[in-house]
């Protein structure tokens, strides 16, 4: 199909991305989001995500950026117990791992987008243009303005708090709660940088992922080493201040919660991280309790995308190169096809095992990460030793690591073999016993560890 007219509901990174993809096959896409400006955040680009927006023409020459070196796991007494180097990333998978702010990294998107010569279609981008209505047949969208948007296609690509998603599914698809808040906090490195214990953590640009009882922490340097990113996970129950309400998807606040959260058995290195910075922003994490039953709707005109179909915990950091996968296979597959329906139709086909599958990996590694000190806590240290399919690190086993960044979304696939999933911990482990995991592990095939 040439020259389709098509409407985005969403300018952050699916809503970008879908417009860099499709113009690049010459169609004229309109982006609207309510959004005024972009909030600042941090974010992992890994090979399978990072190759496509190269070729969509962002260009990370002009990101002040990090490459990323690994993925550390260590002990909440900062003990490494597993390293997984990805220094043969761009040779081994086409493209490098990169850690970027996700302002620059939007930025990057929206240049490119308004760079004419960087595709041959058209794209324009309107801010401050809420969509407050779908028409599914037609297709079109309303904005608070009053005014109307039509095309040939929509795509919604608005995240998780999506207003057309219920539609799209056919029935109520509402986010849950995942039993877990994220702070994410970002400190200037130049105090780390004067701290022998605290330098390499930026000279050394791993993702560093501490694991100690209902919580865990990630940092990683950013901006060439001038910023150092901090992302706390930690479960309801052990939170120690304000809940996220149902309401409220965020909120800011000051660093005496964390500080208060990490004083009791933590290493020193964590808990001077948490009390590096004055505020923050506290997210609530949510996802979808079952996959949805249809990421387009019947009218075949109009196609959820992103976190609108698939929102995830953050603990595969592919929360984002899933998005730029789902606007690849878009594109494929409207080139492919002849008739749009058959295109979405395609579109979900391929999407939804591969989106699916990586949603549970989050789920699974969030029970691994939060344990207790005990049998299960010794037995994961254990499996983090092994390259088997049992290390939970999903990362440290190269068939699920291949699948992983080797994935090329420009490729329509049906009929890719799925890895089987890592191990959950035994059952009465787990520090979310309300959560009933078995259930949302839905088609879970495999056995959880016993024996310990």
């Amino acid at each position: 199909m040439k020259d389709l007219n098509v409407v985005v509901v969403g300018a952050g990174i699916g809503g970008l991305s879908t417009a860099l993809a499709l113009a690049a096959d010459g169609h004229r896409v309109t982006v609207l989001d309510a959004i005024k400006e972009f909030a600042e955040a941090s974010i992992r680009v890994p090979p399978n995500s990072s190759k496509l927006a190269a070729e969509w023409g962002v260009d990370f020459d002009s990101i002040k950026k990090e490459t990323s070196r690994g993925n550390r796991f260590v002990n909440w007494r900062n003990e490494i117990l597993c390293d997984v180097p990805l220094d043969d990333v761009k040779e081994r998978y086409g493209a490098p791992y990169y850690f970027i702010h996700r302002a620059d990294l939007v930025d990057a998107l929206r240049e490119a987008a308004a760079d004419p010569s960087k595709h041959p279609g058209e794209i324009t981008v309107l801010t401050d243009s809420r969509v407050v209505e779908y028409d599914y047949d037609k297709p079109a969208v309303l904005t608070e303005q009053g005014k109307w948007y039509a095309g040939d296609l929509v795509i919604c690509a608005e995240g998780i708090k999506s207003l057309a998603r219920n539609a799209v599914n056919g029935a109520p698809a509402d986010p849950v709660d995942t039993g877990d808040v994220a702070y994410r906090i970002l400190v200037p490195a130049a105090p780390l940088l004067e701290d022998p214990e605290l330098r390499t953590l930026v000279t050394e640009p791993w993702a560093t992922h501490w694991m100690g009882p209902e919580g865990h922490a990630v940092g990683y340097p950013l901006r060439g080493g001038q910023l150092f990113n901090i992302i706390v996970d930690v479960t309801h129950r052990t939170d120690c201040g304000e809940p996220v309400g149902s309401n409220d998807w965020k909120r800011s606040t000051d660093n005496r919660e964390l500080v208060e959260r990490f004083k009791d058995g933590w290493c020193p290195v964590v808990q001077r991280l948490c009390s590096m910075t004055g505020e923050y922003v506290k997210w609530k994490l949510a996802e979808l309790e079952q996959p949805l039953k249809r990421w387009v709707h019947p009218s075949g005109k109009v196609a959820l995308l992103g976190d609108a179909c698939h929102p995830m915990m953050p603990y595969l950091a592919q929360g984002a190169a899933q998005v730029f996968e789902d606007a690849a296979a878009l594109r494929a597959a409207i080139s492919r096809c002849d008739k749009l329906s058959d295109a979405l139709a395609l579109y979900e086909k391929c999407r939804v095992p591969r989106t699916e599958y990586v949603t549970r990996n989050t789920q699974v590694l969030q029970e691994w990460l939060h344990l207790y000190d005990g049998p299960a806590q010794e037995l994961r240290d254990r499996l983090m030793t092994l390259k088997t399919e049992e290390n939970p690190v999903f990362w440290a086993n190269d068939l699920r690591r291949d699948w992983l960044f080797g994935h090329d979304a420009r490729q329509i696939d049906v009929q890719q073999e799925i890895p089987a999933l890592p191990p959950l911990p035994p059952p009465d482990s787990s520090v979310y016993p309300g959560k009933n995991l078995r259930r949302r592990l839905v088609g879970y095939r495999r056995a959880t560890v016993q024996g310990i």
